[in-house]
């Protein structure tokens, strides 16, 4: 049974990796189709995804009458079209200097987020395998990040405007000692998007505010969207939408949320969806 769901959508909202986009960083058609036809009915259409907004597909873009970009978790949010930020919610300063120790940590790759644009260390480039980057990532996150010499010296100078930390490992022990050093600080939100990372945004910063923000701009009540997504960071999201829809392949975090499970990420999953629901 659907939470309050009363047979009406006025807004969707997608993630992107292991959702709408698949590891090959594309999506079908027949998703695209389907989001489409949505449109054309007067749905809004929003992406919400972890990602910056220079890391966001072109094509996911050029999708017409997708109407704004829910980025960093929720820390950002843009008109698709203008690239006009709508909405900012940044680290504290005490933040980032809880965290500073894990910045330049050898066993961690760390990415910072500011201007809508991730920011890494050089010398991480080297070896991707090393922090936990799978292949089907690697050519991304090269292309998508951009390195810096000194992160500590580049992240001081942009204290004020840090939207998120990412950090990135490669083993089992070092995501142990990471998340016990990160948890219950009180200082942040601490999330997830892949199995190789932990991520840290603003207090109260996730992607279900952001989309409550929109809703309440839009005139659309929460019982009356769906939110697709596959992992930890989808999960207050998927909670918190008329609908909420996990892929077939989730977390099992995001499974438990969801009021249904469609086809796997990448996989037709949102067209599956919106085929049952939406007339």
């Amino acid at each position: 049974m659907m939470r309050d769901f009363n047979g009406t959508i006025g807004l969707i909202a997608t993630d992107l990796d292991g959702t709408l986009l698949d590891t090959s960083m594309t999506f079908t058609e027949r998703d695209r189709a389907a989001l489409g036809r949505c449109i054309a009915k007067g749905i809004h259409v929003v992406v919400a995804t972890g990602r910056s907004l220079t890391s966001v597909p072109q094509a996911v873009r050029d999708i017409e009458g997708i109407e704004a970009l829910i980025c960093v978790n929720g820390a950002k949010i843009y008109d698709n079209k203008t690239e006009e930020p709508l909405y900012a919610r940044y680290l504290s300063r005490e933040a980032i200097e809880s965290v500073w120790d894990l910045i330049n940590a050898d066993d961690v790759m760390c990415e910072v987020f500011t201007g809508g644009r991730p920011y890494v260390s050089a010398a991480c480039f080297d070896d991707l395998a090393r922090y936990g980057i799978p292949d089907w990532f690697a050519a991304y996150a090269r292309r998508s990040r951009r390195p810096v010499d000194d992160l500590i010296s580049f992240t001081s100078d942009h204290l004020d405007a840090i939207e998120n930390i990412n950090f990135n490992f490669g083993d089992e022990a070092t995501r142990l000692r990471l998340l016990n050093r990160l948890s219950g600080s009180g200082l942040y939100e601490l999330t997830s998007a892949f199995p190789f990372n932990y991520e840290i945004g603003g207090v109260g910063v996730n992607k279900a505010e952001a989309i409550d923000f929109l809703c309440r701009r839009l005139g659309v009540p929460p019982a009356e969207t769906m939110c697709f997504g596959d992992n930890v960071n989808d999960v207050g999201m998927i909670r918190y939408a008329g609908i909420g829809v996990a892929m077939g392949d989730a977390a099992p975090e995001a499974r438990e949320a969801a009021d249904f499970v469609t086809l796997a990420g990448g996989r037709n999953g949102i067209a599956h969806a919106i085929d049952r629901f939406i007339p």
